[in-house]
């Protein structure tokens, strides 16, 4: 399977990823990933220019906030989202 998409990180959450402590990733829906799917995520610099730490992984599981009916727009705008993971 070829890799779909590169994600940068800063160094400290790329350590996270790379540990396992970070298992979710948040970002715009504006990229075509899919369940499945091979990513690439590489450890950017404090420049963001791209190390030569990488790791791949795989993209299990997808939510489209977009999708989700549960809150108004003024609730969204008021609040944001708050991404939790679960152990």
């Amino acid at each position: 399977m070829e890799i779909k998409k590169t994600i940068p990180l800063d160094k400290e959450i790329f350590e996270k990823v790379k540990s396992g402590e970070k298992k979710f990733e948040v970002r715009l829906g504006n990229k075509e990933i899919n369940e499945g799917d091979k990513i690439e995520i590489i450890q950017r610099d404090s420049k963001g220019n791209p190390t030569k730490n990488k790791r791949i992984k795989k993209a299990e599981y997808i939510e489209y906030t977009k999708k989700l009916p549960y809150w108004s727009d003024k609730e969204i705008n008021k609040f944001g989202f708050k991404i939790i993971k679960i152990k």
